[in-house]
């Protein structure tokens, strides 16, 4: 009989299908061992065999483990054919490097949302879920203290959205704290919440504040606090300029000249005063200090004086003075301004001492040359007051002194 390598070839035979099935069996535990090593597992059971990272994709709701050898976000993201958007939001970047295993991507997928601003509403696609962010991505400009929230949107059957972000924005207050002006803008919702915002406090034996504590905040709303009783206070003031005039006889009368230009200069001043219910009741300057001095304005002056030919008389005639008034009008005059058209106390000018304001407005720039205007200005003024040149006169000569015991019309 034929042998084996010392084995009978009938036994052979006789024991084929046990080594057969012990073949087998190794063969399927050795593939799973490989596959186990070799194969990244997601969560719908799909993998691959390449060799490299472990790499997992959290896309949404999903999530995708894989290994690979790719070098970048986006080359992992394109072997695993996983497409997006301008508008989605990747992390890490696109171009970012895969250096470590358990690499992790995150997808956030980009959603139409709707901003409320005022009246103003904008629809924007955007994968931010920060509040902030989503009013950025709709390119609303927000100030510090201005904040956005959700809400619930009325705009569904339009839009398809139930929900909205709305900006509400900070309202402007401006107060007086102390006597210093201030600009704030706030979230508060009435006086009692701004003043402890900002860590003022509400008693009022050491505060007097103009508005109740529960007066709502609106925009732009106005109040004042005062400390009761004596306080202090520096505030800057303008110290005006003084002017230095020059007469110059060269120069017309009425004509005057600016040789140097005057400037106000600035000083600081501190004050103690002293309030009750925010009203002051006294006041005393402290200390006074000049920050810059004011610039003198020097002005020359004309003071040369050019008179019409004639006598008096002639003047009254020029002026349409009837003949039967020169006397009233010569004693008026001659007591008034001694005939001298640039006669002044220093209130009133002129012939007949009236407001330079009525001069100019009678007989232009020019009123000190021009006895015949002033003339005439001074008839328009007597008979439309008194009726007549006559009454003034009785009037100078008797009624003012009776009224008054002094000469006057």
């Amino acid at each position: 009989m034929l042998r084996l390598k010392g084995m009978r070839l009938p036994k052979i035979r006789k024991n084929l299908p046990f080594y057969l099935l012990n073949l087998a069996c190794i063969v399927l535990v050795f593939a799973a061992i490989t596959h186990q090593i070799t194969a990244g597992e997601n969560n719908a059971g799909a993998v691959t065999a390449e060799s490299g990272h472990f790499i997992t994709i959290h896309d949404s709701d999903t999530k995708t483990t894989l290994r690979s050898d790719a070098a970048t976000v986006q080359e992992i993201l394109e072997r695993a054919g996983v497409s997006y958007e301008k508008e989605d939001i990747i992390e890490p970047r696109l171009d970012d490097i895969i250096d470590a295993d358990d690499f992790n991507i995150n997808i956030y997928r980009a959603r139409e949302v709707v901003t409320i601003d005022g009246d103003s509403r904008k629809y924007v696609r955007t994968a931010a879920t920060d509040p902030s962010e989503i009013a950025k991505a709709a390119g609303i400009e927000m100030l510090p203290e201005d904040y956005v929230r959700p809400v619930e949107f009325n705009g569904f059957l339009e839009s398809g959205m139930t929900k909205a972000y709305e900006v509400v924005r900070a309202k402007n207050i401006h107060f007086t704290l102390y006597g210093q002006e201030i600009d704030k803008r706030t979230q508060a919702e009435t006086i009692g919440d701004f003043l402890k915002e900002q860590g003022i406090t509400s008693d009022p034996e050491k505060n007097w504040i103009s508005l109740a504590e529960d007066t709502p905040v609106t925009d732009g709303i106005e109040f004042k606090v005062y400390l009761q009783g004596k306080q202090s206070f520096t505030q800057e003031e303008v110290i005006p300029f003084p002017e230095k005039i020059t007469r110059d006889y060269n120069l017309d009368a009425g004509k005057s000249e600016i040789t140097q230009a005057g400037k106000n200069g600035r000083k600081s001043v501190t004050y103690e005063i002293e309030l009750y219910n925010g009203e002051e009741v006294g006041r005393e300057i402290i200390s006074e200090v000049v920050i810059e001095a004011p610039v003198t304005q020097e002005r020359t002056v004309g003071a040369k004086i050019s008179l019409p030919a004639g006598s008096h008389t002639d003047w009254m005639a020029a002026a349409g003075i009837a003949s039967s008034d020169y006397g009233y009008v010569d004693f008026i005059i001659s007591h008034e301004s001694g005939w001298r058209p640039n006669a002044s106390n220093g209130k009133y000018w002129g012939l007949y001492q009236t407001t330079q304001s009525r001069l100019i407005g009678d007989c232009g720039d020019g009123w000190i040359n021009d006895p015949i205007c002033q003339l005439r200005s001074a008839s328009g003024y007597a008979i439309g007051r008194y009726g007549s040149w006559a009454n003034a006169y009785y009037f100078w000569t008797e009624e003012s002194v009776r009224r008054t015991g002094s000469h006057w019309w």
